[in-house]
């Protein structure tokens, strides 16, 4: 599905093989990638998505490990022009990837405006590094299959916490993790503030573990 703040992607040139659970990605012709570059084998079929670290020529690594074993695949990849183009059906998040926000003072046909769009290449001398547009913050996704964005620390205590949270749970009702934690430490030092330490310890808690689905119910990467 497009993400219509995502800055477009570019068809590669040639194509690119991987290993499964290898971050080696080896292409058929030279690339000239950045750091941060996206890479999107087999865009079309089953796509894997990278980052890419460092490299030269043919033989470059990704800071994402590869799902499979693929062949001589199609890829897409982040734009080497200076385009400001965004939304398009090729746009993605990608999972265990840092996403960069760069401002321009024009839109994509160069009109006055105050436009925003993200990107994964890494700013350089704190401006992207094809459009030259101001770079003004950072966040990361989730490994996700389907990725969303984890808000900044003080965002994510402020959503956990139920301050910011919204429609999808109430101001005055902590989220859940943190009321598990709460809940536990105070049984804690309710029996070790006993008489002696006398009594039996509280029970070993369940460790809850929480699917994507229950994260966004909570208010995460909003």
């Amino acid at each position: 599905m497009a993400v219509a703040s995502a800055r477009n992607l570019a068809a590669g040139s040639g194509t690119v093989s991987t290993t499964s659970g290898s971050k080696v990605l080896t292409f058929s012709s030279a690339q000239s990638l950045k750091e941060g570059a996206a890479v999107i084998v087999d865009p079309s079929g089953s796509p894997q998505y990278f980052t890419i670290d460092s490299g030269a020529g043919t033989t470059w690594e990704a800071m994402q490990n590869a799902s499979a074993t693929v062949s001589g695949k199609s890829f897409n990849t982040s734009d080497s022009t200076t385009t400001r183009a965004r939304g398009g059906s090729n746009t993605v998040i990608i999972p265990n990837a840092a996403h960069f926000m760069y401002r321009a003072t024009v839109d994509d046909s160069s009109n006055p405006d105050w436009y925003f769009y993200f990107d994964t290449l890494f700013p350089e001398t704190g401006l992207h590094p094809y459009t030259k547009d101001q770079y003004t913050g950072q966040m990361w996704a989730s490994s996700a299959a389907v990725a969303a964005f984890i808000p900044d620390v003080l965002t994510r205590v402020r959503i956990l916490e139920g301050v910011v949270r919204g429609s999808a749970g109430s101001t005055t009702s902590a989220d859940k993790r943190i009321k598990d934690l709460c809940t536990r430490i105070t049984a804690l030092e309710t029996w070790a503030n006993s008489t002696g330490h006398f009594g039996t310890p509280p029970a070993v808690g369940s460790d809850p573990t929480y699917t994507l689905n229950n994260l966004l119910s909570y208010g995460d990467a909003q």
